[in-house]
């Protein structure tokens, strides 16, 4: 009995051995499990699951860690709004920006210490230079901010000795591109760029619309002279009826008739400066067919003489038309052509009567002027 129980206890102790082994093992199986499940426990079993619950819970505390430094370090690598930057301009640079520091803080436009010294309008035409950037505060840059024609650009071009268009090309536009350079003068049909210095304004008139005249040389009032009324008058010799004085019998006066303007000096016969009228003095028989007296009704500054012709082409006062004077007399203030009688001085019975005359009006003095003239034609009865 004494020998079958050591012998049984030998043999039981070998087992035991293999069962601690086997419930260590399973005490690891449980410790595992109750890591798993989170739970604590004693002796090694319980270290193991401890541990690797520990583990655990360092990995899920590491994921939280990323998660909030993936937010900061968003704003700590921004170069211009991050942590630690102040920017109260919104140009990207300020006290611990990325991009650098600012000259002026309150101005977007600069901040670089060569922004901040030279960014001015010196010209004042809303139009900046020597910043550091532009925008719709302040617009630039200014090509010649010594100039307030000058900006952004191709600006308008002016006759003036500049160039506004900030490529270097002075008035480079045809002239009625550039002018008028005030308002819209009336009567101007082109123009002309003549600056007489550089800034100066060079528009000047080029040409006027017909009968209108720039006698004073000022650009701004156009072609402020208005010329003979050519429904009322003609501009070389003939028969057109808006040339006709009309049909002056004996005790006839025409004193209405129209007010006239030359301007230039006369040119000759048929070269433009002149004014053309014809009138019919019926014959009533000879003698004692009355006396003709043509005049100036109006003739400011005494400017204006006139020429009588029996025909087109003729010369003036031809085939006696002034026996005073005789063919080619000096232009008149007056003429008269008398036939009242036999005595008078003035008749003769081969001096033809003027049936139709035809009288031309020009200046002889003050070149450039609108001042006027107005003709006066007269019949009296015979004596």
């Amino acid at each position: 009995m004494l020998t079958l129980a050591c012998a049984t206890g030998e043999s039981d102790s070998g087992n035991m051995s293999g069962l601690s082994a086997g419930n260590q093992t399973d005490s690891a199986t449980d410790g595992t499990d109750s890591a798993t499940d989170g739970s604590s426990g004693g002796g090694g079993s319980d270290s193991m699951g401890t541990t690797t619950g520990a583990t655990s819970n360092t990995s899920n505390t590491t994921n939280t860690s990323n998660s909030t430094t993936t937010g900061n370090t968003t704003n700590t690598t921004d170069e211009t709004t991050g942590a630690g930057c102040i920017d109260n301009d919104g140009d990207g640079y300020g006290e611990g920006c990325g991009l650098g520091s600012d000259c002026n803080d309150d101005d977007f436009n600069n901040y670089t210490p060569d922004g901040c010294a030279n960014c001015m309008d010196v010209d004042a035409d809303d139009v900046w230079a020597g910043c550091d950037q532009y925008d719709e505060n302040k617009q630039g840059p200014d090509c010649d901010d010594n100039n307030d024609q000058v900006g952004l650009g191709d600006a308008v071009e002016l006759c003036n000795g500049l160039a506004e268009n900030c490529a270097g090309e002075v008035d480079p536009l045809p002239p009625d591109e550039m002018c008028p350079t005030n308002g819209d003068p009336p009567n101007v049909t082109s123009w002309l760029c003549e600056p007489p210095a550089p800034g100066e304004d060079g528009c000047k008139v080029g040409s006027c619309s017909d009968q209108f005249f720039d006698v004073n040389g000022v650009a701004d009032d156009g072609c402020e002279c208005q010329g003979t009324d050519y429904s009322k008058a003609i501009d070389s010799c003939g028969d057109a009826m808006n040339g006709k004085i009309g049909t002056v019998g004996e005790g006839v006066t025409v004193d209405n008739l129209v007010v006239g303007v030359i301007p230039k000096l006369d040119n000759g016969v048929g070269s433009g400066a002149e004014d053309w009228y014809w009138v019919e003095f019926p014959d009533t028989g000879r003698p004692a067919g009355g006396a003709i007296t043509v005049n100036f009704a109006v003739n400011e500054g005494s400017d204006y003489r006139f020429e009588v012709f029996r025909a087109c082409g003729q010369d003036p006062w031809a085939n006696s038309l002034a026996t005073q004077y005789g063919a080619g007399a000096p232009p008149a203030l007056e003429w008269t052509f008398e036939d009242t009688n036999t005595a008078n001085a003035m008749y003769s019975n081969t001096v033809l009567w003027p049936t139709k005359a035809y009288i031309r009006v020009f200046r002889v003095q003050n070149d450039n002027s609108c001042s006027k003239y107005q003709l006066k034609v007269a019949r009296t009865n015979e004596p």
